[in-house]
């Protein structure tokens, strides 16, 4: 249906539709709190987002695939689009989102007009801004430590730590997983997983290894448990911590997080 929106933003360069509005709140809630604006690249092939904090201590890499999308469209001649959005500005508008409601973006080189397919339907129209970024294209590690994790455990284990820590720990073994809050140098709260444990779907430890790593941080992402059942976590000691979490729609997000010394 044709609206004023939709005729001033013209002939879109590229339409894509996300078929879940509650899983794309959460992952823009995570990157909102890392950029203050972000460069989403679109091809044939889905739509990617990668950035860095200012501080560099943190990257956050989002993919989603083609068959992820509800819709996935780019203007003939057209190999990628690039769309550049101010983070505050997107959260505000699909906060109100819920499970089963479609965000749709149509984007030109200057302007995206954002749908969120609810009751009522609602319309945004924003400048497509030119976002320069200096994150590396790819960046791949080798890890001493590859476990997968329940999500509500992993959840569970920060929120006990950041009662009174500012950093978590991470320690495994070749049975046993522990996340730990520390403050000031000694231990806090902790969470031990062992082989049995249900919440420990899958553990490979090639060294034994313990890392920590700033609290606040790793708080930024914690809503991607939400749409994410588990959580894989690799580390090696006072190496960088990395978090995959998947959603059910085969969304990614992978998050890279450098280590901290310990006081």
């Amino acid at each position: 249906m044709s609206t004023p929106l939709t005729e001033a933003i013209g002939e879109p360069a590229a339409r894509v539709t996300f078929m879940d509005a509650k899983t794309f709140r959460e992952m823009m809630e995570a990157l909102g709190k890392i950029v203050d604006e972000a460069r989403f690249t679109i091809t044939r092939d889905g739509v990617r987002v990668v950035a860095m904090d200012p501080g560099r201590v943190a990257l956050i890499e989002i993919n989603v695939p083609a068959e992820a999308l509800a819709e996935l469209e780019l203007a003939e001649g057209r190999e990628q689009v690039e769309m550049g959005v101010n983070m505050e500005r997107l959260r505000n508008f699909v906060k109100k989102g819920k499970k089963g409601d479609h965000v749709v973006f149509l984007v030109t080189d200057d302007k995206v007009l954002i749908t969120l397919e609810s009751k009522p339907v609602r319309r945004y129209l924003l400048p497509n801004l030119e976002v320069a970024t200096e994150v590396p294209e790819e960046i791949r590690l080798e890890f001493d430590v590859e476990a997968t994790v329940m999500s509500d455990v992993v959840k569970k284990a920060v929120k006990d730590a950041s009662v009174f820590a500012d950093v978590i720990e991470f320690e495994a073994g070749e049975d046993y997983l522990v996340m730990r809050g520390r403050a000031e140098g000694r231990r806090g709260v902790e969470v031990r997983l062992t082989r049995d444990s249900a919440a420990l779907l899958g553990l490979e430890v090639k060294a034994p290894s313990t890392s920590a790593y700033d609290l606040s941080y790793i708080n930024n992402v914690l809503s991607l448990t939400k749409v994410a059942e588990a959580v894989d976590v690799k580390f090696s000691t006072d190496k960088p911590l990395e978090m995959v979490f998947k959603s059910v729609e085969g969304s990614t997000v992978r998050f890279l997080l450098a280590p901290t010394a310990l006081s």
